[in-house]
């Protein structure tokens, strides 16, 4: 990130540095987005105080309705199920924190996103232990494997977290699967943390018109079935009080900067937990009274995000158009702004030297290792691309990665 940083791409400025597809950014929709938020923009007097520690009431109240519009929970959310702070990092520190102690614990279906192993390790010393996919479906975990991986541990698993839609598959978990976690958990006085940051990016659903043609797509031996977005609070859950969620603006509402997250809880044990040391997480009041603004205009927001939807859809039919074109094989996705590619034909270099060439020709993306990927050959060489980039970017960004390639096979 650091070689990616000094030498960013720009179309004037600087037009052969390098295009970062790796970084998780959705940068279609700036326009709209900054023609709201400026609408908001003026800091008040009483902005210039503290502001509550967990949000404001109001923000925690549109939050809810938000996702109890989108998400469909069995029991309706409320401001009280909902604490507001700087990015789903911070926040998932603060379940670490709360939940398990240190030395504690998680199981993660793997390859997973590497955020998590920093978020929940460097705070509150909680670990993660990879559970393996199945071979013929990359979201697939059956309880064989949670159970190899229960036994095998060599320190006290408290918990499982899930990424749902997923990262770096950049597709869902079916209701039986998330059930299945949700079962193994209460069956072994587990705590369920499910990560939704992408759950209104699930343009597969939300946009019409859309299925995509398979005639010409090799497919990778770890497809799968796709499944539709099931938020895990829609279904009836075995043990809702030990089961938590997080949300974020950075990815729906492509406002990374702002670094806005949510936890989501029905235990008013953890809820009042979380609240007590949020001071640490806060987000400033001025950033409180946009999100306020923005949500409140429920009209706007719902077309925000049927829109945004329509152009994830559109970019992701380009993307793969491309590699079908160029015969690189893919996992089918159906939410996210990221594909996973398989470059194992790639001549002969090893993942690392791979990337290395992809990055020294231009363009960044995610390698597997990235993702806490199970050392092996099948598992290795793949890569992470994110789409949600303007056309004119994505094709010249594509057009290096076939340079490469191409430079390497002769």
């Amino acid at each position: 990130m650091t070689i990616v940083r000094n030498n960013k791409y720009h179309p004037k400025t600087n037009p052969n540095g390098i295009i970062n597809l790796g970084t998780a950014e959705n940068k279609l929709n700036n326009v709209e987005l900054l023609g709201r938020i400026n609408e908001a923009s003026t800091v008040t007097a009483e902005q210039l105080l503290y502001g509550p520690n967990p949000g404001s009431d109001r923000l925690r109240e549109e939050v809810a309705l938000l996702l109890n519009r989108h998400f469909n929970p069995k029991i309706l959310l409320s401001k009280e199920n909902i604490c507001v702070g700087n990015g789903c990092g911070p926040l998932l520190n603060l379940y670490g924190q709360v939940l398990f102690d240190d030395g504690d614990a998680v199981l993660v279906p793997g390859p997973y996103y590497g955020g998590f192993h920093a978020d929940i390790n460097y705070g509150s010393r909680v670990y993660n232990i990879s559970v393996p996919h199945s071979e013929d479906d990359c979201l697939k975990v059956d309880e064989t494997a949670l159970e190899k991986a229960l036994k095998e541990s060599t320190r006290p698993v408290k918990g499982i977290i899930i990424a749902n839609p997923n990262n770096p598959f950049g597709r869902c978990y079916s209701a039986e699967q998330l059930l299945l976690f949700c079962n193994f958990a209460k069956s072994h006085g587990l705590i369920v943390i499910c990560d939704e940051i992408y759950g209104l990016s699930t343009w597969k659903e939300i946009t019409e018109n859309n299925i995509e043609k398979d005639a010409t797509r090799i497919k990778t031996s770890i497809d799968g079935k796709l499944s539709r977005y099931t938020p895990i609070f829609s279904l009836d859950l075995p043990d809702p009080v030990n089961t938590h969620t997080l949300w974020g603006f950075s990815k729906d509402f492509c406002l990374n900067g702002l670094r806005i997250g949510v936890t989501i809880s029905y235990s008013k044990v953890v809820i009042d937990a979380i609240q007590k040391i949020s001071f640490l997480t806060c987000i400033p009041t001025n950033i409180d009274n946009i999100l306020v603004h923005m949500l409140s205009d429920h009209k706007w927001t719902d077309n925000f995000i049927i829109n945004n939807n329509r152009k994830l859809f559109k970019n992701y039919i380009h993307l793969t158009n491309s590699l079908k074109a160029h015969n690189i094989p893919y996992v089918k996705g159906n939410a996210g702004f990221f594909i996973y590619i398989d470059l194992h034909k790639a001549g002969k270099l090893n993942e690392f030297d791979l990337w290395m060439k992809l990055l020294e020709g231009g363009v960044y993306i995610s390698p597997s290792q990235a993702f806490f990927s199970a050392d092996t050959e099948s598992e290795r060489n793949w890569f992470r691309i994110c789409f949600a980039v303007e056309q004119s970017e994505l094709n010249l960004s594509l057009d290096r990665l076939y340079k490469v390639l191409d430079n390497l096979k002769k």
